[in-house]
C-alpha cells in the first residue's frame, strides 16, 4: 500500500516538528499506534517494539533527521512492513506510507488503505494542532489532501 496524506497549516512549524519527531510521544498523535517501548539506540536509529491498536505488534527502526525535518519509521517485522516518513515543511505536513500486509491483514488491504488514510489525517491534525486535533482543524480552512 503506498499513499500520500498532506496537510497545509499556518502555525509553526518548529512546534509541529517537536512533536512528530518526539519518538516516546509516536503513540499520543498516531492513535494505531497502541504502544512503543525504546529496545535500544545505535547512531541515531531507534529501535522499538510497537503494538498497534488494530492487534498484532511488530518491530520498527525510527529516526528523527532535523535537517529536512524528517521522521522514518522503518517497520521491519509484524502485520505489515515497509516504510512511514512525516516531513514538516514551512506551511505544510506530508505523511506517506509504503508498506506491504502481511498475513491475514493481507487479506483486508482494501479495508486498511482507508483506515491508514483516515487514520493518517487525523494524525497530521493532532500533530499540526496539538491533542486538540480535529476540533481545531474543522474550523481551519485547510483539510488534509491524499494521494496514492
Amino acid at each position: 500500500m503506498h499513499l500520500e496524506v498532506a496537510l497545509e497549516f499556518s502555525g509553526d512549524p518548529a512546534e509541529v516538528w517537536r512533536r512528530a519527531s518526539t519518538i516516546a510521544e509516536i503513540p499520543n498523535y498516531w492513535h494505531g499506534t497502541r504502544s512503543l517501548s525504546v529496545l535500544g539506540e545505535t547512531n541515531g536509529v531507534t529501535r522499538a517494539k510497537v503494538k498497534f491498536a488494530f492487534g498484532g505488534s511488530g518491530e520498527a527502526e525510527i529516526s528523527a533527521v532535523e535537517e529536512g525535518r524528517i521522521l522514518t519509521i522503518d517497520y521491519k517485522s509484524g502485520p505489515f512492513t515497509g516504510r512511514q516518513t512525516v516531513q514538516v515543511n514551512d506551511g505544510r505536513a506530508v505523511a506517506m506510507w509504503d508498506v506491504k500486509f502481511r498475513g491475514i491483514y493481507a487479506l483486508t488491504s482494501k479495508w486498511s488503505d482507508r483506515h491508514f488514510r483516515t487514520g493518517t489525517a487525523r494524525a497530521l491534525e493532532r500533530l499540526v494542532y496539538g491533542n486538540r486535533g480535529r476540533e481545531e482543524a474543522k474550523s481551519s480552512a485547510s483539510r488534509p489532501t491524499t494521494n496514492g
